[in-house]
């Protein structure tokens, strides 16, 4: 599937977000929006990032790098929750599942002349 590493962020986002709303308090924190609006934008991230063979872990990356400021976030802000480690969980097997993912798209060999007017 070409998208297979955006659903997967997609996923992670979802997850994040039922995990706040059901689990602890059963109230959704600033904090806990925080951590799902990072897991949105990093699936944005993961949909913008290219998918060549010279930026071959640029999702994953992007991914990690989502889970990392979630991370920030909760510990920065008021220490770390139940449900923000729950999320923090989640985010990180994400990135792993985004890494996981083999790179699916269209394959353009740099040594094919018509590879410019393919992609023009």
């Amino acid at each position: 599937m070409k998208y297979s590493k955006l659903v997967m962020q997609v996923v992670v986002t979802v997850a994040a977000a039922v995990v706040a709303a059901l689990t602890g308090d059963n109230l959704v924190s600033s904090v806990e929006w925080v951590n799902v609006a990072i897991a949105g934008v990093g699936a944005a991230a993961v949909f913008a990032g290219p998918n060549i063979p010279g930026a071959a872990y640029t999702k994953a990356i992007l991914a990690a790098l989502a889970a990392i400021l979630m991370i920030l976030v909760s510990a920065i802000t008021d220490g770390l929750q139940t449900v923000e480690i729950i999320q923090m969980v989640i985010a990180a097997a994400g990135a792993v599942g985004v890494y996981a993912v083999p790179n699916r798209g269209q394959e353009v060999s740099y040594d094919d002349p018509g590879a410019v007017e393919q992609l023009g």
